[in-house]
């Protein structure tokens, strides 16, 4: 352990927030979301379109979060907490991806199919 510290508003990561960083956060985080809900609501792109354009404001988001709410960058105090959330990342996007895909072909593993019509699905 680094040292001891008495008093708990002292210690480093403690200090290193402040209110207007959380506050620019919040409404960043606010305003990238509403952005990509309008951009959802619309319906005037493409289907790979839309997961580009969300896809990249959900980045954008948890990356204004990281910075702003809980202070990650690549300095030695930092640097491990920033690596963890980096290899993380991926695994949710794997998650949600299996999720999406394992719903989308339930219907078909799982149902006798009675009629030739299909309903598009959501990967489609």
């Amino acid at each position: 352990m680094a040292g001891s510290h008495s008093d708990p508003l002292a210690h480093p990561e403690v200090r290193m927030g402040g209110a207007l960083r959380y506050i620019a956060g919040f409404i960043s985080t606010v305003a990238l979301m509403g952005a990509a809900l309008i951009v959802t609501m619309r319906h005037d792109m493409a289907y790979q379109s839309y997961v580009e354009l969300v896809g990249g404001l959900a980045f954008l988001a948890l990356l204004s979060q990281a910075v702003l709410y809980y202070g990650l960058d690549i300095s030695k105090a930092q640097i491990w907490k920033s690596v963890s959330l980096i290899l993380t990342v991926p695994l949710f996007i794997i998650t949600v991806g299996l999720t999406v895909w394992m719903f989308q072909s339930l219907d078909h593993r799982t149902m006798l199919i009675t009629t030739t019509f299909q309903q598009p699905t959501l990967l489609q």
